[in-house]
């Protein structure tokens, strides 16, 4: 399909360029001629196994030429929310972690944290599981990363942010508060790094809630690829375009 008439290419990164192991095939060649036909790109994700700038470095692993401007993810979103706020924060992720500390967020582990923040933790288990459930009966605000439930890894799909996010809210009964897609602060920060008209920016994502939804808020173009999670539109969200791949972008 041609998305020539765009300015401004958003892209989610797991299961829409990359299943984490390594990239869909083509995509690199794709992403890098935008950059030669002058398209502003960005990424924009809930990713937070790793930090904003490992997502960085893994990307420039795979031979994308990135500058650091071009990726958001949920853990920058969260340390900007965080930064100027007061207490101390609990978080579950150990990219996560790395965006916090990189704004000089005061992390504890303790249960009196004034924040819990859940974000990809390989490591969740039973024990956290408590201190979550301690720290939210103490009064602790909940937030997290992503509410999505499935996360690509190499041909399988894993538990996403959100699985953990529904055992310690069914745990609990404390709902958590979304900054990640498709927040309104994930946008409001996102808009910050773009400087097209809203008619000029097309986003493409695997997740009908998370990438879709989020594009259809922000009154962009949006375009399901069938890489990840969602195959098709559902009767509530209907992306404008769908294609097999990044890769079949024509510009």
């Amino acid at each position: 399909m041609d998305f020539s008439r765009f300015d401004t290419f958003v892209f989610d990164l797991d299961g829409t360029i990359w299943n984490w192991n390594e990239l869909f095939p083509k995509v690199k060649i794709k992403i890098n001629l935008l950059l030669q036909f002058g398209k502003q790109r960005r990424w924009v994700s809930n990713n937070t196994l790793l930090s904003r700038f490992g997502l960085i470095r893994k990307m420039r692993g795979f031979g994308l030429e990135v500058g650091e401007k071009e990726v958001i993810n949920a853990g920058f979103v969260i340390a900007q929310y965080l930064k100027n706020k007061k207490g101390k924060v609990l978080v579950f992720g150990d990219g996560l972690k790395e965006d916090l500390r990189k704004e000089k967020i005061r992390l504890t582990n303790s249960s009196s944290a004034d924040y819990l923040v859940v974000g990809q933790d390989m490591k969740f288990n039973y024990e956290k599981l408590v201190l979550a459930s301690e720290c939210l009966k103490n009064g602790a605000k909940f937030l997290t990363a992503a509410k999505g439930r499935y996360f690509t890894l190499g041909n399988k799909l894993v538990p996403g942010t959100g699985m953990l996010v529904e055992t310690i809210e069914n745990f609990t009964g404390k709902k958590a508060i979304l900054l990640g897609k498709p927040s309104d602060y994930m946008l409001k920060t996102l808009k910050k790094f773009i400087d097209s008209p809203i008619n000029k920016i097309v986003q493409f994502g695997d997740e009908l809630i998370a990438d879709i939804s989020f594009g259809k808020k922000a009154g962009w173009f949006t375009a399901l690829v069938r890489t990840g999670v969602d195959k098709k539109p559902s009767k509530t969200i209907k992306p404008d375009a769908v294609i097999d791949s990044v890769a079949d972008i024509k510009i």
